[in-house]
């Protein structure tokens, strides 16, 4: 009669836990010896260092939930109910999983068998406390780092962009970093003044001031203005770890602690103006009433970005360069942004989108989809040839091992040389698969269709008075807009000319557009009307 077999899994959710008398290592070797009780061979030992039993994200858990049901295991062996799971509801479907397969989970600390009633009941009674215990600890916790806030020490984490952690005791605090805090309040200053966190953290990288060594984005910008930490409150209860989403903001615990680097009101007005901006197509706010926000750029490499002003009257908008506004170096150019939207719509209709234009943009696309159907035959060659070369010398290996067996000559080498093999030859294979499956770039589209869809393209997009609209069909193709002191530059993808959104213009029954693999940029310069010069301050 064969063995038993069985897994030990050994888990403790913090350092402290481990220093206090359950540490891992005892309850693996508790589970050797209740292995050998039960005359049962240990295939493998998992463990999680660190991470709660409420959650059933331990990925050594998991992994040995998965193995048992693999290998056919008898027994999972973990040191509790409360080292398996401190939630009664993940408990018991793990161990229904567990139960299809044929292995039953044991314990070594308690002796009981959860195959008869009263087994079972005792082991359900347990796992009701550890669940009651771990909300228990869960709430002293939260109560603990909450008066330790309010005490106006530092419960730890990673310590936010602005601040600096000083020992007070035993204890931290948060006091500003002189060498970031700085940062933090201009970029709250610029976001309430009408600097997108884009635009922001463009300007941010521009003049070289990093998050800690790592570049600004839009997203690390969005996370300082949202974080109360620089308000100075610390914010509990934000999260559901259950379901890993946030909760409503009526049942934050927002606790007062450290020097705020941003006064309260200003914070709120920050937040208040994130309800009403949202990004669209096209990369630039909902609210913009301009067409070319979000691709329009002075020479100088920074945004232009709209600006307001009043005077004779009523309110102006403006497009202008943010280095500008911020005094770093460009200077002012100040473009009525619905007199320049005007005039730059007209050009592109008719620089860019002309019937000859067009015409000729597809001849290049047929032209380019010969050579991309060239060039994946090439390819599909070259791996070809290696799985070739591959397979003969994997069947010069299994030659070697029919003619001397076990006696070959550094059988371990010529294993670990096989196994290298095997795994270069599934690589190639899904190589292969790949190219095979790869999209053909068909152009099913004629001159005459795109000459017509060019009268309707000009006509659709002329009449139209929607800037989201017309924003979200230029920036589908238009990569960026240069301006320079008196000339102007437009980058575009002529691929991505029809069909944007919005304006579904060609109609065919052939899908015409290509394979990212065949997206070009193509320039196009030309002068600005006199009245776009920039305008340079006399010396």
């Amino acid at each position: 009669m064969s063995r038993k077999t069985a897994v030990i899994y050994g888990r403790v959710s913090t350092v402290k836990q481990a220093d206090d008398g359950l540490p891992i290592e005892s309850q693996i070797e508790g589970g050797h010896r209740k292995a050998e009780a039960l005359d049962a061979d240990v295939l493998k030992v998992f463990r999680d260092d660190g991470i709660s039993g409420r959650t059933d994200e331990r990925p050594a858990f998991r992994d040995a939930v998965t193995y048992c049901r693999i290998h056919q295991v008898d027994y999972f062996i973990c040191w509790s109910t409360s080292r398996f799971a401190r939630n009664k509801l993940d408990a018991a479907l793990y161990k229904k999983e567990l139960k299809r397969t044929g292995c039953r989970v044991v314990y070594v600390s308690v002796d009981l068998d959860n195959e008869t009633d009263s087994g079972w009941m005792m082991e359900s009674m347990l796992e009701i406390f550890d669940e009651h215990y771990s909300r228990q600890v869960s709430a002293d916790t939260l109560r603990s780092m909450m008066k330790n806030a309010r005490d106006g020490f530092w419960n730890g984490g990673r310590l936010p962009f602005g601040y600096r952690s000083v020992a007070a005791g035993k204890r931290k605090r948060l006091e500003p970093n002189p060498d970031e805090a700085g940062t933090v309040r201009e970029m709250f200053d610029l976001y309430i003044r009408g600097f997108g966190c884009r635009a922001i953290a463009m300007l941010l990288n521009e003049e070289g001031r990093t998050l800690r060594g790592t570049r600004w984005g839009k997203t690390t910008v969005a996370c300082v203005l949202k974080n109360w930490v620089y308000a100075g409150y610390v914010v509990f209860n934000r999260m559901n770890s259950t379901t890993g989403k946030e909760r409503p903001r009526s049942e934050w615990v927002v606790t007062p602690s450290h020097e705020a680097l941003v006064n309260e009101e200003l914070f709120m007005r920050a937040q208040d103006l994130f309800g009403e901006r949202a990004p669209a197509e096209g990369g630039s706010s909902a609210r913009s009433q301009f067409v070319f926000t979000g691709v329009l750029r002075c020479s100088c490499g920074a945004a232009m970005t709209t600006e307001s002003a009043r005077g004779n009257g009523g309110r102006y908008s403006y497009y202008n360069c943010v280095s500008a506004q911020k005094g770093t170096g460009c200077t002012h150019r100040r473009l009525p942004a619905g007199d320049f939207d005007e005039w730059m719509v007209a050009e592109i209709m008719d620089r860019i989108l002309t019937k000859e234009r067009l015409v000729d943009f597809v001849r290049e696309l047929h032209q380019l989809t010969g050579e991309w159907v060239k060039d994946r035959a090439r390819r599909r060659d070259a791996i070809a040839a290696d799985l070739r070369d591959t397979e003969k010398r994997l069947h010069n290996l299994y030659g070697i091992l029919e003619l001397h067996g076990k006696d070959a000559p550094n059988l371990a080498d010529l294993t670990e040389r096989m196994r290298t093999l095997k795994s270069q030859r599934d690589g190639l294979e899904g190589k292969l698969i790949e190219i095979e499956d790869e999209v053909y770039p068909a152009v099913g589209i004629d001159e005459s269709e795109i000459a017509q869809a060019a009268d309707m393209l000009r006509e659709v997009v002329l009449s139209s008075r929607d800037p989201a609209k017309l924003r979200a069909f230029f920036t589908g193709f238009v990569k960026e807009i240069v301006l320079d002191d008196r000339d102007i530059r437009v980058e575009y993808r002529p691929e991505m000319l029809v069909n944007r959104a919005g304006f579904d213009t060609v109609h065919s029954s052939g899908v015409w557009l290509p394979e990212l693999v065949l997206l070009r940029t193509k320039t196009v310069e030309f002068k600005l009307p006199p009245r776009f010069y920039r305008k340079r301050l006399a010396a």
